[in-house]
């Protein structure tokens, strides 16, 4: 079929939805008799209709050849904030992801360069077929943020999941929820494709990449796509192509753990089998005919962590010494075969550090690798370049992107800093991947990444010309969850969608999947607690255990998130309590020795059904709103006299509300609509009672409780009356 007949297809679907309707307000007639002539037709496009703004202001036409962007159709059909027709109703019926794709196709094929001409247009530069993960965003997630475009990397970030993916017509993309299963999150793919690129030195005027970094990105070398390759004769002049995407994937970190200690009972070749590595059941192409070519889907699991096995039997091995809490070692195997849970054992800690014992190893279904691309018509011409391929962790907050919380924590309007140093934000500061300059796993299979290939992570444009500060209208960001690596963390410890490996000396920057813990809850329960060690992706589980000197709560959880409002918690544990003894309030808590991230996932535990629908206003909200109430209660931005202020209860208040219209008339101060709820207390002796080694028991000091809208904090101090309390941030 031609590529204008699935885009006449597309139309006739559509029309009747709302679609022929709207777009008619541009002077577009998606039902035209000849729709070829009437998307290459010049148009009245206004900007004004819901979704438009920021649509190219250079864009005059249904189909712009060759450019996406400034593409009326093609920007309708593929924009996430396009959603209602005539008289703001929604649309009632949207566009699968494959139909987008055909359409992608349409907008590179109406008119088909030659390869000379891409050649000419890339001005001297070397051309390759390049494989791209990318986006179609809103403006102000795009590299220059003039406008709604198309994003580019040459990395992808897929994330695994219990349930298979589910594309969201609506929002243009993939969720993670599963309706009515809290216990359940479906994976995350990543769509990838073949450009033909050229290879130029960072340029902000021109492609980016994103959130240039003059000292690096000026003498690095980035591969900008030119031109979509997809199959048939419609691509390319002259030539009828045939496009093949192959992808390796591989898990070793199981291995890895018997490389780096010594006597751990196994060693090669056993180690070169799974599941010490695992290639397969990883991964799989999705169905054409439902996404289009180039979907990466995670094979949903049954948990997210899985026994392993070898031979047929659980495999065991001798827990090392100081493994830093990056493996699992708390399912202790007795010399007749059965299991000992050491979480049962009061001084569990003091046990899996020194190891010397056999347990079973857990392996989950994250990875690293390469999605590369062959077309035999243009491979006398052209080289191939393979994109970077993860599959990583579930992201809790997916909605959240990192570059944006970076950009946002960044600005000395919202933390005003007036002398230098100023005080981090975050626990351990923010990174989107995208902004990592490092290379690729060298360890991969088929050598496609060069030392000196930096750029891989790093997202770009087409090539466009920038002349001057343009910022795009105000537009809602994607509710979606994306692939590109602004979503993912590049802050390593070891890390949360890849790591920081090992190569000739100690943490050289190169990026690997086998760095990570194993199974990647170890490092999640560790750095959780350190109040979000990866800001965007994992929860900040700091309140929900005992004070323990490390840090304070940054990205508050409310409640109902940590089990105390009879939901299950997001980790499957359960939250602080105040209680009395011997007359004296006391907060109890389970103690942080004895949790257990693997267990919880094993028992589909782990749910991001809740935290998962904070949108970026409402994270700002919760980070805002802690370190405004650190500083009702005199810590300010200190860290450590935070530590000394733990959050015993925070909630978004839900309209009306008794204890809130109480606090106002007593304050005789009236808050706005968003209001949050804080009780912070300042600690006192932490004791474990003889009765029970699992918990810990937190004298208080002092108890202090806020209500806190964006303009204003109302406080009380250990019950005394609600005031206003005048704060200058």
């Amino acid at each position: 079929m031609s590529l204008i007949s699935h885009v006449e297809q597309l139309c006739a679907r559509l029309a009747p939805a709302g679609w022929r309707d709207l777009l008619l307000q541009h002077g577009l007639d998606i039902s035209a008799a000849n729709l070829r002539q009437e998307l290459s037709k010049t148009l009245q496009v206004d900007r004004t209709l819901k979704g438009f703004e920021d649509f190219s202001p250079h864009g005059v036409r249904g189909i712009e050849p060759a450019s996406p962007a400034d593409s009326l159709l093609f920007h309708a059909i593929a924009s996430p904030n396009v959603l209602t027709g005539l008289n703001a109703r929604t649309l009632s019926a949207f566009a699968t992801s494959a139909e987008i794709e055909q359409l992608l196709n349409y907008v590179y094929g109406v008119e088909p360069p030659s390869l000379e001409s891409l050649r000419q247009q890339s001005d001297g530069a070397a051309l390759a077929i390049v494989v791209f993960a990318y986006e179609y965003r809103p403006g102000p997630e795009t590299v220059h943020k003039h406008q709604a475009d198309m994003c580019f990397s040459r990395t992808g970030v897929a994330r695994v999941g219990t349930a298979s993916a589910l594309y969201n017509a609506q929002h243009r993309g993939f969720l993670p929820f599963v309706d009515n299963r809290p216990d359940r999150m479906r994976v995350i793919p990543a769509r990838y494709g073949a450009y033909v690129a050229m290879q130029r030195k960072g340029d902000p005027s021109k492609f980016g990449p994103m959130s240039f970094q003059p000292a690096i990105d000026s003498d690095l070398e980035f591969w900008v796509p030119l031109h979509k390759l997809f199959d048939g004769d419609e691509c390319l002049t002259g030539l009828n192509l045939k496009v093949r995407l192959d992808n390796h994937q591989i898990n070793e970190k199981i291995r890895q753990i018997h490389m780096r200690f010594r006597n751990t009972g196994w060693q090669e070749p056993d180690i070169l089998n799974p599941p010490f590595v695992i290639t397969e059941g990883l991964c799989h192409w999705g169905s054409t005919d439902e996404f289009g070519p180039g979907l990466l889907i995670p094979d949903d699991k049954e948990k997210l962590v899985e026994l392993a096995f070898y031979q047929g039997r659980p495999l065991s091995f001798m827990m090392p010494a100081g493994t830093g809490g990056l493996v699992h070692g708390r399912h202790r195997v007795r010399d007749d075969g059965s299991i000992e849970d050491l979480n049962e054992v009061e001084g569990v800690d003091s046990i899996v550090k020194a190891g010397g014992y056999r347990t079973l190893h857990y392996q989950d279904a994250m990875a690293d690798g390469w999605v590369r691309a062959h077309c035999p018509e243009l491979e006398q011409e052209l080289d191939s370049i393979a994109a970077y391929s993860i599959i990583g962790a579930p992201d809790f907050f997916p909605l959240c992107g990192q570059r944006e919380l970076k950009e946002w924590s960044s600005d000395s309007d919202i933390f005003p800093c007036p002398t230098p140093p100023c005080p981090q934000v975050w626990h351990a500061g923010i990174n989107p991947l995208s902004d990592v300059r490092f290379f690729i796993n060298q360890s991969l299979v088929g050598d496609f990444f060069s030392p000196d290939d930096r750029s891989v992570t790093a997202i770009i444009s087409h090539p466009m010309a920038i002349t001057g500060p343009q910022p795009a209208p105000s537009m809602a960001l994607a509710q979606r969850q994306s692939w590109l690596p602004d979503f993912a963390s590049g802050v390593f410890g070891p890390g949360w969608e890849v790591g920081r490996g090992l190569i000739d000396a100690p943490f050289a920057n190169v990026l690997c999947g086998y760095q990570l813990a194993s199974p990647f809850t170890e490092d999640a329960r560790i750095c959780a607690a350190l109040g979000s060690y990866w800001p965007g992706v994992a929860p900040d589980s700091t309140r929900t255990f005992e004070p323990r000197g490390l840090a304070a709560t940054i990205i508050p959880l409310t409640d109902t998130e940590i089990g105390l409002r009879g939901s299950p918690a997001w980790d499957g544990g359960s939250g602080p309590v105040l209680i009395e003894v011997e007359g004296r309030p006391i907060v109890q808590y389970h103690a942080y020795e004895y949790s257990d991230y693997t267990r919880a996932a094993l028992a589909g535990q782990l749910s991001l059904c809740q935290t998962g629908h904070t949108s970026t206003e409402q994270y700002h909200q919760r980070v805002l709103g802690m370190h405004r109430a650190y500083q009702a209660v005199g810590a300010g931005a200190d860290k450590e006299l935070q530590k000394s202020w733990p959050l015993l209860s925070f909630s978004r208040v839900q309209l009306p509300d008794e204890a809130l219209e109480a606090a106002q008339k007593e304050a005789g101060y009236w808050l706005g609509s968003q209001v949050q709820h804080y009780n912070l207390y300042k600690r006192g002796t932490i004791t474990t009672p003889a009765t029970n080694f699992k918990l810990r028991h937190v004298e208080i000091e002092q108890q202090v409780q806020l209500y806190i809208d964006q303009d204003a904090i109302l406080i009380s101090r250990d019950g005394s009356p609600w005031q206003h309390l005048h704060e200058s941030l």
